[in-house]
């Protein structure tokens, strides 16, 4: 199975459809789109998707709530029913598909390269505390998993000269490895490197964009590799995620 992870940026129309020409032509038949919100942009992608025949499973968003959409290509989504994330539950969509628990993640944000809010760097405190508790209840059960999206926790690999990275990113990130077991697919194929997924304004960046698998899906014939061309396109921020299991 393929898919793809790419933050569209919560996109106006016009930019919308140039992301939707860019996902068009990727092979993967699972997209995990996340920034996704209740505006027109991200309803055109959900609604020419399901014209095209697509499986979209998507969460209701309303005001300014942001999240993630996950759109199966001849494959079925199998729609999840998890315990709840307590912080900002919309920012996570679970789905099966090919026998496999996927589920999409959009973290909390702060700017590495400046210096953010107090109340923006303390909801991003808190929301990976939920997160990280959360994850380690759902991982209980053993089932194969791939967490994958913008998780925005910082690669510790691409993180030199960030001057604002949380240590509770690294913490996560570290959880992640460590204790929780879950291979980081692309370290798994590109070890060692400090490759970005994301740049601000000002050229600086870091790889936010991430696909964790849990041991049993960490076969040889996994690869994640990053694609920066919607990013360099100026479609979104963000280079796009596939990962091949």
């Amino acid at each position: 199975m393929r898919l793809l992870t790419l933050n569209v940026s919560s996109p106006p129309e016009g930019r919308a459809k140039g992301l939707l020409e860019y996902l068009w032509l990727r092979e993967e038949e699972l997209l995990v789109l996340t920034e996704v919100g209740p505006a027109k942009g991200s309803g055109l992608i959900r609604r020419v998707c399901r014209a095209a025949g697509h499986a979209v499973h998507s969460p209701a968003l309303g005001g300014r709530e942001l999240g993630v959409s996950v759109i199966g290509r001849g494959v079925d989504l199998e729609p999840l029913e998890l315990p709840p994330l307590p912080v900002l539950p919309e920012r996570v969509t679970a789905v099966r598909a090919g026998g496999v628990r996927v589920l999409g993640v959009y973290g909390a944000a702060s700017d590495p390269v400046r210096y953010s809010s107090a109340a923006q760097r303390e909801r991003k405190r808190e929301w990976l505390a939920a997160y990280a508790l959360w994850l380690v209840e759902v991982l209980g059960d053993g089932e194969p998993t791939v967490v994958i999206g913008d998780l925005n926790l910082v690669d510790p690999l691409s993180a030199a000269g960030l001057r604002y990275v949380q240590p509770e990113e690294r913490e996560v990130y570290e959880g992640m490895v460590g204790p929780m077991g879950l291979v980081d697919a692309y370290q798994h194929s590109h070890a060692g490197s400090a490759e970005i997924s994301w740049v601000d304004h000002s050229g600086a960046g870091c790889r936010y964009d991430h696909a964790f698998v849990t041991p049993d899906l960490a076969t040889a014939g996994l690869a994640a590799d990053l694609d920066h061309t919607p990013r360099e396109a100026g479609l979104t921020d963000h280079s796009a995620l596939a990962l091949r299991l």
